[in-house]
This record gives structure tokens, C-alpha cells and sequence, in this order.
């Protein structure tokens, strides 16, 4: 399975709210010049391995997440349609096949 950025900034921002840290992640972007890359960019192995494990010890099953939708299916205040379904549906089988 192939975990996207969203993907990774969610399970940050969960990680951060279960510390009691409500603040959203804060991701910094620079600008980089053609001219200004080194010969390889490797990402900072330690941050690598901070991310995988925090992903790895993240469930399967978000039962918060299942109970929140759960409870608004009840109240009827959950409308998707099938189109919006769809549409996850093939997003997520073409992010699965990017490996």
C-alpha cells in the first residue's frame, strides 16, 4: 500500500492530538533553484524512521473515526454521494498501484 502525503500529515496531526498538542503539523516548503540541488537528495533518516514507525504502530481501524461516522449515519447527517464514493474508490486503487 502506498501512503500519501495527506495521508501522513493526518496521521501526524492524530499523533499530535493524542499528546494533547491540538496545533496542526507544521510543514515548511523552501523554495529550490535548479542550480541550488545537490547531486541526490536523501530525506533525514531519522525523520524516515520516526514516520514508519508511527505509521506502523497506527490502526488498521480508526475506531474514533468509525464511531464519529457511525453516529451522523444514525442522525442522517452523513450525505455522500455514490459518485464522491466512486471516485475515493479509484483514487485509492491507483495510489495502491504506485509502488
Amino acid at each position: 500500500m502506498q501512503i500519501s502525503a495527506l495521508e501522513v500529515t493526518k496521521l501526524l496531526t492524530a499523533e499530535k492530538t493524542r499528546l494533547g498538542k491540538e496545533e496542526k503539523p507544521e510543514i515548511k516548503f523552501k523554495e529550490i533553484t535548479p542550480d541550488a540541488l545537490p547531486a541526490t537528495v536523501e530525506p533525514d533518516a531519522a525523520e524516515v524512521a520516526r514516520v514508519v514507525e508511527m505509521v506502523k504502530s497506527a490502526p488498521d481501524i480508526r475506531d474514533d473515526i468509525v464511531m464519529e461516522l457511525k453516529e451522523r449515519i444514525e442522525k442522517g447527517e452523513y450525505d455522500v454521494s455514490g459518485e464522491e464514493i466512486a471516485d475515493m474508490m479509484t483514487r485509492r486503487m491507483k495510489a495502491d498501484r504506485i509502488r
